[in-house]
């Protein structure tokens, strides 16, 4: 029977190699006013995570907004995470949530022209996903600061790890710049 052996040097030339490598990311987990379970670092697609609280929710659609054009494919994902902590809306999860739905509702019949604009026949209403998060548990998972005045926003690869990051998104342009290269997109 033959045996294999390395030599110390290809040994540490091996070991170097896997430090090198990224480490697979930990998903980041959680349910959406649908009361379904949503991955917001899911793997093969490009998600944009923003913030939204009472004092950034017009930020929060203008930031949006900007990468409409994406909407509708298939390797893309806009995810919003309501960030509800230290408010009333605990007391009443499930008029929040209602309220959510209704939002999204919406939101999903404006969507339809980038839809059919990017192939899909789909309706928007399933892609949509809002977070309301109201322990701040997911905030506290995607390492954002909990200031209700910031308009947080994380942008994961196709590899599920953060590909960008601003803690308030102050130009949104910067973040259609980052969404329009990471979908190798010359322009949006």
């Amino acid at each position: 029977m033959k045996t294999f052996s390395l030599s110390p040097l290809a040994a540490c030339g091996l070991v170097l190699l896997a430090l090198a490598l990224p480490l697979p990311a930990k998903p980041i987990e959680g349910v959406n006013a649908d009361g379904h379970a949503v991955t917001l670092n899911a793997k093969d697609l490009v998600t944009v995570v923003i913030s939204s609280s009472p004092d950034t929710q017009e930020r929060t659609r203008q930031a949006g907004s900007l990468i409409d054009t994406y909407r509708g494919r298939k390797d893309f994902r806009l995810i919003i995470v309501v960030d509800l902590r230290d408010s009333l809306a605990g007391i009443v999860p499930d008029f929040v949530k209602s309220q959510i739905r209704t939002n999204l509702d919406t939101e999903a019949k404006r969507l339809i022209p980038f839809y059919r604009k990017n192939g899909n026949p789909g309706n928007p209403r399933t892609d949509l996903a809002a977070i309301p998060d109201f322990d701040g548990k997911l905030v506290d998972a995607l390492k954002w600061n909990p200031d209700d005045d910031l308009l947080r926003v994380t942008v994961f690869g196709r590899d599920g790890n953060v590909l960008h990051y601003w803690e308030d998104l102050k130009a949104p342009e910067q973040l259609r710049d980052v969404v329009a290269k990471a979908l190798g997109d010359a322009k949006p």
